[in-house]
Order: C-alpha cells, then sequence, then structure tokens
C-alpha cells in the first residue's frame, strides 16, 4: 500500500477518534480569545460608579483592607490601574476577585462576576471537560490526549494537502473557496482543504504548545532542547531580606511607608505603565516589597518588570525582567502565551481565535467526509437487492 494512502487512512482514524474532543476545546477556545482583555474592560468601568472627591486612600491603608477582608496576608496581591479612578483589585489564587472603592475603602459590587464564573467554566471544560475533584486527571489525561492526536492530524494533513502535480491550475482548487459546487462532498472537500492550509501555522504553534502544557516530558524536552538542566519545582517564594547597612541586629529598624516606597519606584520611571500589581508582604516588618509594573495587558511577562525595593535602606535592589530568564524558561514562556495568542497582544489573541473557528469547520468536514465514506456505504450494501 502507498505511503500517501496510509498516511491518509492514519489521519482520517485520528481524526474520527479525537474529533468530538478536538471540536470541544476549538469551541472553548474560540469563547476564551478575549477573556482577559473583557474582564478587565467591565471591571474598569465600574469607576464611574464611585467617584469622589475624597482623598485616594494610601498603599497602606488598603493593604490593611485587602488583609481584612481577605483574612490573610499569604498569597494576596493589590492591583492598581494608572486611572485613578479605577477601582483597585484584591486577588488570592482560588477565591473570587474583589474590589475597592480608592477613595473611601469599601467593596464595591464587581461588574465581572457572572463574566468571571462563564470564563471559568470554559477554562475547567477546555482543560479538564469541567470534571472536578479525582476525576479532573481523567478528563486531563483525554484533553491532552486529544491534543497529541491533534497535532498528528495536523502535521499529516499538511502532507496530505500538498498536490501530486505541481501547476497553479491544481494549487489555487485547494487554496480559495469555491463556488457553485456541484454536491456537499465536494464542497466539505473544498472547505477541509482551504481551512486547513491557511490556518495551519497557528494551528501548528497552538496544538504544540498544548502538547508542552499538557505533559510534563514535553515541557522538560523545551528545556534539554535548550541544553539546561529541567529546573525542580519551586516551593513558595523564600522572604526576602533587606541589608540592614550599619543597622545593629537588636537596633529598632524604621521602615519606609508603601505608599512612599511606591511613589519612589513610580517617580523613577519615565515609561508609561498601565498597572501596578503589589504581593502584599507578609507583615508590615517586611522590609522589602515587590512592585510589578505592566505595560501590556499585565499577563504576559516580557510586558512586565518586578522593582523589588528595600524599605529599610529606602533603595532599589533590584529589577526584575524577563530577559533575565534562561533560554529554557524564555521557550516556556513564549510557548505558554502563543497558546493563547497574549504573547503578540490582540493581533495574536485574534489569529489564535480565528484558528481555533477554523479548527471547529476542520472537525466539521472531517467527520462529514468520514460519515459518508464510512458509514453510508454501510446503508447502500443494505438497500441493494439480493
Amino acid at each position: 500500500m502507498p505511503f500517501r494512502k496510509i498516511l491518509f487512512w492514519c489521519h482520517l482514524c485520528a481524526g474520527v477518534a479525537s474529533g468530538i474532543f478536538v471540536l470541544l476545546m476549538s469551541v472553548t477556545g474560540v469563547l476564551l480569545t478575549y477573556e482577559h482583555d473583557m474582564q478587565l474592560a467591565v471591571r474598569n468601568n465600574a469607576k464611574t460608579e464611585f467617584q469622589s472627591g475624597n482623598p485616594r486612600l494610601s498603599l497602606d491603608e488598603l493593604t490593611d483592607i485587602a488583609t481584612e477582608l481577605s483574612g490573610t496576608r499569604d498569597g494576596v496581591s493589590l492591583s492598581m490601574d494608572r486611572d485613578p479612578k479605577a477601582p483597585v483589585l484584591v486577588q488570592k489564587r482560588g477565591r473570587d476577585v474583589i474590589l475597592l472603592d480608592p477613595f473611601t475603602g469599601e467593596q464595591i459590587d464587581d461588574p465581572a462576576k457572572s463574566l468571571d464564573e462563564f470564563f471559568s467554566y470554559v477554562v475547567r471544560l477546555h482543560r479538564w471537560l469541567a470534571m472536578s475533584g479525582d476525576s479532573r486527571e481523567t478528563g486531563k489525561a483525554i484533553t491532552g490526549a486529544a491534543n497529541l492526536i491533534f497535532l498528528f492530524i495536523v502535521i499529516s494533513g499538511l502532507y496530505l494537502w500538498l498536490p501530486k502535480i505541481w501547476r497553479w491550475s491544481f494549487i489555487k482548487l485547494n487554496l480559495f473557496f469555491r463556488r457553485n459546487l456541484p454536491t456537499s462532498k465536494a464542497r466539505d472537500y473544498n472547505w477541509h482543504y482551504v481551512f486547513g492550509i491557511w490556518a495551519l501555522v497557528p494551528l501548528f504553534f497552538i496544538v504544540l504548545s498544548g502538547v508542552i502544557i499538557s505533559y510534563s516530558w514535553a515541557g522538560n524536552l523545551v528545556y534539554k532542547l535548550a541544553g539546561e538542566d529541567v529546573p525542580k519545582r519551586r516551593g513558595p517564594p523564600p522572604q526576602a531580606s533587606a541589608d540592614l547597612g550599619d543597622a545593629g541586629a537588636d537596633a529598632a529598624i524604621t521602615l519606609l511607608s508603601q505608599q512612599n516606597a511606591l511613589e519612589n519606584v513610580l517617580a523613577g520611571e519615565e515609561r508609561k505603565w498601565k498597572s501596578v500589581s503589589i504581593r502584599l508582604p507578609k507583615s508590615n516588618e517586611t522590609p522589602t516589597i515587590n512592585f510589578a509594573l505592566n505595560y501590556g495587558s499585565g499577563v504576559t511577562p516580557n510586558q512586565r518588570e518586578t522593582h523589588i525595593y528595600d524599605r529599610a535602606n529606602e533603595r532599589l535592589e533590584k529589577i526584575e525582567t524577563a530577559d533575565d530568564a534562561s533560554l529554557g524558561r524564555k521557550l516556556r514562556i513564549w510557548f505558554r502565551f502563543i497558546h493563547t495568542g497574549q504573547q503578540y497582544g490582540l493581533i495574536g489573541q485574534t489569529i489564535a481565535g480565528l484558528a481555533s473557528l477554523a479548527a471547529c469547520f476542520l472537525v466539521y468536514t472531517g467527520l462529514a467526509l468520514s460519515f459518508r465514506r464510512l458509514i453510508l456505504p454501510l446503508f447502500r450494501r443494505r438497500k441493494t437487492p439480493a
């Protein structure tokens, strides 16, 4: 049997076996295209509801309020937009976002709460088939396997798309949509080839990055290809300690307020930042504090700088950027955000969303063609008279 025919049947069987799960991940991928942007836009619009003539609360006062509402400082962060009238976001992993009035400190209704719940369900559906508890690992295994099979489908599909005769008259038949086709089967063939070739490049990177995210061996392979050892899993970040300079160990140390530390960091910043995130220190006596300045959407690390400020000595201790990471780490981050397209902003997200939409049509046309090839002949044989 020719290699092309063997590959075709492998391509067809792989598509039939994983089609439903690939379709589910593609549909949810389309729905998640602008998730972060929609949530941010809705929350920032809340500023029209609580404009006040009162002076804005200091970061220290907002920290105390956030601690009281969260019940802890561990893992809690504050996020403030450049617009002084925008709400302050209090975030803790695994909990709902809390919005604070920056002038009064009162908790306000989150206009994006229902949007959060919707996207949260879509994410669970995309990653784990909406399974929970111990079943989550089963859902993750299914979506991971479907992603891996889809990668084979994308690669084999390219080979099958290539025409046997390299003439423009043959190529354009599989490159552009054709009108007035005689049958629905011919239409599905045309759609399958056209959507496949135009979405090939973004789909390849989306699916490849999905495999890297799904499987630890694939993620580790990225580090090995970069010539690096696989990093060990990091535990909770160690509490940084400031250099106390000439002050004795037993001497009382006066720490600069968080508000003044923030003002000092922003005073030396010439670029136009969009928002700043502050991970709350464990206590008021913690000498160092981290300020993450976001210059883009606030999602990708390449648009963020972390300023570590020493409040004991009143100086900027260090600035951490994405460029400080190793090559392997940079590649892992790149694959993480190329999966959603956020690596290249709204344009990248739009391309990723369109590629996911094309994948929906690929699954539909592929299953329709498979049904005509595998199932319909069985019914025809039964109707044939003896």
